[in-house]
């Protein structure tokens, strides 16, 4: 059983204020179209799915549908959308809503008591705004309103207890209670309930203490029927039952989200959507595209009607338009206008390659038909490369799988070629940015971060949690992209213009329409934006120093990240290309001093390859001068999309392999827009050996500490991210006792202090005796006492 911390103030406060309206029975009519608004809670709830599977089971023979409208980061008067979204009003009037469940407050609360007068004030007149409008084209809808939930406190050092939330979310219940009394609608109570559900539950509820997760949505959905309906769910029907009616509301919600919130907003009804080829617009096509999706949500509530009356039913999905036929801007060679495309291997005589560099092809569609469209690498704490794949691009088609993955590549035998493709996770839309972290990885899939774990050592996700929601999904193709963990521990990525960012945290309602760096703490569940740079930043990277370099893919530039927020903005090289998708630093003791610590860039249009840039240090000021390119090719369809040292130290180049590129450039579905290629090809520096990797997922803490004296940043860097998953209390002992045992005299400054600066952000340590300052800063103190980066081999590596 777990304790709950709820201040005897709140609670006297609460029950002493809190008028409750009981809530009425309601009683759904026949066919009962049911609108789902409001903020995190309503927006999580669709992936849950267990409040509707109760009413399903409460309601066999009703034929009530629903359809869920909620955005996470919603208030009652704030529902900031992207470019022609469309109004609340006109979305409950699309679906036709006779009822509308309408979650609000949290958002609200957090604002404190001085806004309660306008909480009261904005309910009262969407009350009345609701009751005056005919959704369903002949009366006014049934409203109900919940209350948000209580604050759960999770005991961690990371998150608030969430005492202060509680006192605003009470009286926030009350002002709304009152409200609903007022007007003579549904009101129901779950902040008093869910404080019970806290202090009697054997493990949290909650993923950050405000947002349910899976078991806490099913024991809140429990109350809310109890309290709406009159029902009991123990005494409802068998536990498997209402499971399979889950199962079929998740398979319809899946569709129905894929609509709602389509990706590329922008280009589907935006201001994009009006570009058109041969008289037909983005806007003409999509708008098809949409039709399939309601009618495949609305073939699938037949499915949800089915299983609560305990029968079998298929979907068939033969009531559904065709799509629309597209012609292409842009014709191959071939017949019909198709592209020519060569093989993997074939492709490298088109490339020009750095002196004494050569390449390999390491994995291709030929060999792994999964490998098409790779768009992120990363490399796990072994040293196996990693990459997510895109083949949905710009959005994914219905009528097609959803094939969008993250691929695992092992080299069992060290020859350079993966052995095989192992897929780590899949079923996933739009993949934009991937990274480990917290012995799982953290995952761009807009409009979500996605935290995926594998728990049994197969290389295959079995957990995936739903991190941070409403990361803004209006144009993929600048979406959260970069995904880089910062010396800070935390997580940071670029992200462009037409998005619109509305997300909720422990402590705050977070928006953003800017372009630029942002941050998320996947231990606090906090959100700030660091860097401006745009209009659409591609390529973040830190050096070994914590030196941060942002780069914006339209225009090519690149920007110094100075110390302190935001401030600076120095461009640090001289733009010869664009448009950028990648950037990246070489630190490897397999390739020579003269590569080491360089800057690379992946440009995809007119020069298509790597650019190298000389990295000068002169004290504080940073400069890369442009020398010979890593590779460039010839091949109109090789576009490097990223860039990654893997753990045998080469280079890894991965080819989105494409003719066509762009959002805006051809229409969202030209046939051309390739879905059966792609490639990552390896560098080596011929002559010199490879890197041998530590093995350090689930190895004792003291095996992994010594890599942090190893020269590659790489390595040092998967340690800092095997130990991030770590217990901190054993980890920070480790790497006390390992601290004492350095010479100081014989390591380079930024390593001396790798056991504080490194590790103690990623176990989230923090106290008097072991305190975190950022690398950055600590680069400068040593710069200013003579103890910077050597000038000539910045990094360490190479000889």
């Amino acid at each position: 059983m777990r304790r709950f911390a709820f201040s005897i103030f709140t609670l006297l406060f609460f029950f002493a204020t809190l008028q409750q309206v009981q809530a009425q029975t309601l009683d759904l009519p026949q066919a009962a179209r049911i609108a789902v608004i409001g903020n995190n809670l309503a927006d999580r709830m669709q992936h849950q799915g267990w409040l509707e599977s109760y009413i399903q089971a409460i309601y066999p023979k009703h034929k009530v549908s629903f359809r869920h409208l909620g955005f996470t980061g919603d208030e009652i008067n704030v529902r900031p959308r992207s470019n022609n979204f469309g109004s609340a009003d006109q979305w409950l009037t699309k679906v036709q809503a006779d009822v509308v469940f309408c979650f609000f407050g949290y958002n609200e609360a957090l604002k404190g008591p001085d806004y309660l007068p306008a909480l009261k004030q904005n309910l009262a007149t969407m009350i009345d705004g609701m009751l005056e409008q005919r959704y369903n084209g002949e009366s006014a809808p049934m409203v109900v309103i919940f209350s948000p939930i209580a604050h759960e406190d999770h005991k961690s050092p990371h998150l608030p207890n969430g005492e202060a939330n509680n006192q605003n979310l009470a009286a926030a219940t009350t002002t709304m209670s009152e409200v609903c009394n007022a007007k003579d609608v549904h009101f129901v109570d779950i902040f008093t309930p869910s404080i019970s559900l806290y202090k009697t539950a054997d493990k949290p509820l909650t993923l950050n203490g405000v947002h349910l997760l899976d078991h806490g949505a099913d024991a809140v959905a429990k109350v809310i029927i109890e309290r709406l309906f009159g029902v009991n769910a123990s005494q409802m029907a068998k536990r498997s039952h209402i499971e399979r009616i889950r199962e079929a509301v998740l398979e319809r919600n899946y569709y129905w989200f894929s609509r709602y919130r389509v990706v590329d907003g922008y280009n589907v009804y935006g201001g994009r959507s009006t570009l058109n080829w041969f008289g037909q617009s983005n806007a003409d096509v999509m708008k098809r595209e949409m039709e399939i999706f309601d009618g495949m949500t609305s073939n699938r509530d037949e499915l949800i009607w089915a299983s609560a009356n305990g029968n079998d039913f298929t979907v068939k999905d033969d009531n559904l338009p065709d799509e629309l036929v597209v012609k292409t801007n842009k014709p191959g060679s071939l017949t019909g206008g198709v592209h020519p495309y060569l093989k993997g291997a074939d492709a490298i005589s088109k490339m020009t390659i750095a002196k004494g560099m050569k390449v390999n092809l390491f994995a291709s569609e030929a060999e792994f038909p999964e490998l098409i469209n790779p768009v992120q690498m990363c490399v796990d704490p072994n040293g196996v490369l990693y990459a997510s794949v895109w083949p949905s691009y710009p959005h994914w088609n219905p009528r097609q799988p959803r094939t969008d993955r993250i691929l695992a590549f092992p080299d069992h035998d060290a020859d350079g070629k993966a052995d095989e493709c192992v897929v780590f996770a899949d079923k996933l839309n739009s993949i934009t940015g991937i990274e480990f972290w917290g012995g799982g990885m953290l995952v761009a899939a807009p409009p979500e971060i996605w935290f995926l774990k594998d728990t049994d050592g197969d290389m295959m996700a079995d957990e995936k949690i739903r991190m941070l929601q409403g990361v803004s999904s209006a144009d993929t193709h600048h979406s959260a992209n970069a995904f880089v963990i910062g010396p800070d521990g935390g997580l940071y990525w670029s992200r462009g213009i037409f998005n619109v960012a509305n997300m909720e945290t422990p402590t705050q309602t977070y928006r953003s329409t800017a372009s630029g760096v942002y941050r998320f703490d996947p231990r606090t569940f906090e959100m700030d934006f660091i860097f401006p740079i745009g209009p659409n930043p591609h390529g973040d990277v830190f050096d070994q120093w914590g030196f941060q370099f942002a780069n914006d893919g339209t225009g090519g530039t690149g920007s110094y990240v100075n110390i302190g927020k935001g401030t600076g903005n120095k461009p640090w090289f001289k733009k010869r290309v664009r448009p950028v998708a990648a950037t990246g630093i070489l630190s490897s003791s397999h390739f020579p001093k003269a590569n080491n610590g360089n800057f690379l860039i992946c440009n995809v249009i007119g020069f298509q390859g790597v650019l190298q840039h000389e990295v000068k240090y002169d004290g504080a000021d940073i400069t890369a001068e442009e020398i010979e390119p890593i590779l460039y090719s010839s091949d109109p369809t090789f576009r490097p999309s990223d860039i990654e040292v893997g753990g045998d130290g080469a280079l890894y180049v991965s080819d989105w392999s494409n003719a066509l590129i762009g959002h805006m450039q051809h229409n969202m579905r030209d046939p051309n827009r390739d879905a059966q290629h792609g490639r990552i090809y390896r560098v080596t520096y011929e002559g010199r050996p490879l890197v041998k990797h530590p093995q350090m997922i689930g190895a004792p803490v003291a095996d992994i500490l010594p890599s942090f004296l190893l020269p590659d940043n790489g390595i040092r860097y998967r340690a800092r991210l095997e130990l991030s998953g770590r217990d901190a209390k054993t980890t920070l002992a480790a790497v006390v006792k390992w601290a004492d045992t350095l010479n100081p005299a014989d390591s380079v400054q930024a390593l001396k202090s790798s056991p504080i600066v490194e590790i103690a952000p990623e176990v989230g340590f923090s106290s008097p005796t072991v305190r975190y300052e950022s690398n950055a800063t600590s680069a400068l103190k040593a710069m200013n006492a003579g103890l910077g980066p050597p000038m000539s081999e910045p990094n360490g590596a190479g000889t």
